[in-house]
């Protein structure tokens, strides 16, 4: 398995003044520009539905409480499943209603007919800000619900291990060198563009959060004919 230190040899060859060995001057400065690069690089996989989302985790709900706190380290999800309380597999997929607000009122139609969607019960649909996951209907109890998505990846360390794939490893490292390399020789228009470069990433991770499809319909009314 590759670690940070392979990271840092790629930084040599890209630049052999950098002193990137153990002991030696630049490995805290190289190890910092290495997790800029990574934060850059989870910015841009953020943006794509499923890509690298083999991670998944556990929310809970708490009785008569709308929301819980978004996963930590989460970037983008891509679906959620209500839990068997008994088995604990994914037992159904969570309605994604993606309207701001639209939690307070239950995607199911028939459920409407006869309840309003604060009324407590097992929380069938969800929508979420990116900081909260605001459930309906308003949960009766503690549930458990499964998230999969893209959630970072712990900061690089010299002897840690290197938690993507090798072929990431070149363009990382090319990223991480020029971060270092910028603020020497390059005038502000440099730094501009590289501010431009990684801003818009992240300003689009920002917006797709939530990456489980488009919206579903929502049947909010009944008539006679």
């Amino acid at each position: 398995m590759a670690t940070g230190q392979d990271l840092l040899n790629r930084m040599e060859l890209l630049d052999p003044e950098l002193q990137l060995q153990a002991g030696e001057t630049d490995v805290t400065r190289g190890l910092l520009s290495l997790n800029v690069a990574q934060d850059h690089f989870e910015a841009v996989v953020a943006v794509h539905p499923t890509l690298m989302g083999g991670g998944k985790g556990t929310v809970t709900t708490a009785a008569s409480t709308e929301t819980t706190t978004f996963p930590t380290g989460v970037l983008r999800i891509d679906d959620l499943w209500m839990l068997d309380s008994t088995t604990l597999l994914p037992s159904y997929r969570m309605t994604d209603l993606q309207k701001t607000g639209a939690h307070r009122q239950n995607a199911n139609w028939f459920y409407n007919l006869v309840a309003s969607g604060t009324s407590p019960g097992v929380p069938s649909a969800y929508w979420t800000n990116g900081s909260q996951i605001f459930w309906s209907p308003l949960p009766s109890g503690v549930n458990s619900i499964r998230w999969y998505g893209f959630q970072v990846a712990a900061d690089i360390t010299a002897s840690g291990t290197f938690a993507y794939p090798d072929i990431v490893m070149l363009p990382l490292a090319i990223f991480a060198t020029k971060v270092l390399t910028v603020g020497l020789d390059d005038g502000p228009q440099d730094l501009s563009a590289l501010a431009q470069e990684t801003f818009n990433p992240v300003i689009d991770a920002l917006s797709n959060f939530n990456r489980t499809g488009a919206a579903s319909l929502n049947y909010d009314y009944s008539h006679d004919t």
